[in-house]
């Protein structure tokens, strides 16, 4: 029988430690097609159940027929070790667990696996790209702290201008929330680079509100990196609900950045 649909919280050991997650399986599972998967991370001192529905995923995943894994964090306040720092917590060694856990229990298609995140956890599926880039066909991030690391896997990445938590221009953090980091687009044209693209871009205005950097002539000769810089826009997920302005900025209605990123992953399989 094919798994359920709807969304449950499940559990994994992996490290030594009990490790939980949100699963959710598109309506029309049937367990014989290949499925895509997407593995949404949650940001700094945030959780799963906060997480999945204030991104959204489940919606687009329903419409498009794919599995989302939002997976939890450990510590107070919960943190990823995106840096794969010595003496922290082993975050892909879990997702490596809970990849071959989802394989076993889901037909789940090997060449359309993507990791999407939100601050620290956008640093996270930075991290997992470069730690597994032949399980990993893509990669989008909202609000990201980026990472030491580069890799050939196609990204797009949304950053709020006026951004009061991850300032867009780069600057200090403390370590626990990603230490030191350069600008954005600093960041993203090295990524684009790293691929074999330019690195300077073609900078267009769809909105008011949305600036779109697209990275030309990358080797596969498809758009393969991708900035949405929000003008006005804070620490925020694109199209979901606005969260207290006073705290973390303006959340843009002109971008959806959970269904944006599905129509880039859906382009991206691995190899193509």
């Amino acid at each position: 029988m094919p798994h359920a649909p709807g969304s449950a919280t499940q559990s994994i050991t992996s490290g030594g430690l009990s490790r939980t997650y949100i699963l959710h399986v598109p309506s029309g599972y049937d367990g014989l097609k290949q499925t895509p998967l997407v593995l949404s991370f949650h940001g700094y001192s945030l959780n799963a159940s906060f997480f999945a529905p204030y991104a959204n995923f489940d919606a687009v995943a329903d419409a498009q027929g794919f599995i989302v894994v939002t997976p939890d964090a450990v510590g107070a306040p919960s943190v990823w070790n995106s840096r794969a720092a010595s003496g922290g917590t082993e975050d892909v060694t879990f997702v490596k667990d809970l990849l071959a856990k989802l394989n076993g229990e889901f037909c789940i298609d090997p060449d359309r696996i993507y990791a999407a995140g939100f601050s620290n956890g956008g640093g996270m599926a930075l991290r997992v790209a470069c730690d597994l880039p032949q399980q990993i066909a893509a990669i989008g991030v909202v609000g990201a702290t980026y990472v030491n690391c580069r890799e050939q896997v196609p990204l797009v990445a949304f950053h709020g201008i006026s951004d009061p938590i991850v300032p867009f221009d780069g600057g200090d953090l403390p370590p626990e929330r990603g230490g030191p980091f350069p600008s954005v687009r600093r960041s993203v044209s090295e990524w684009a680079r790293t691929l074999g693209c330019d690195g300077l871009p073609l900078i267009t205005r769809p909105s008011s509100e949305v600036e779109v950097s697209t990275f030309q002539r990358c080797p596969s000769g498809v758009t393969d990196v991708l900035l949405y810089a929000v003008i006005g826009g804070g620490h925020t997920w694109p199209g979901s609900e606005a969260l207290p302005e006073y705290i973390v900025g303006m959340t843009t209605q002109q971008v959806d950045a959970s269904a944006v990123m599905w129509d880039f992953f859906a382009a991206h399989p691995h190899g193509q």
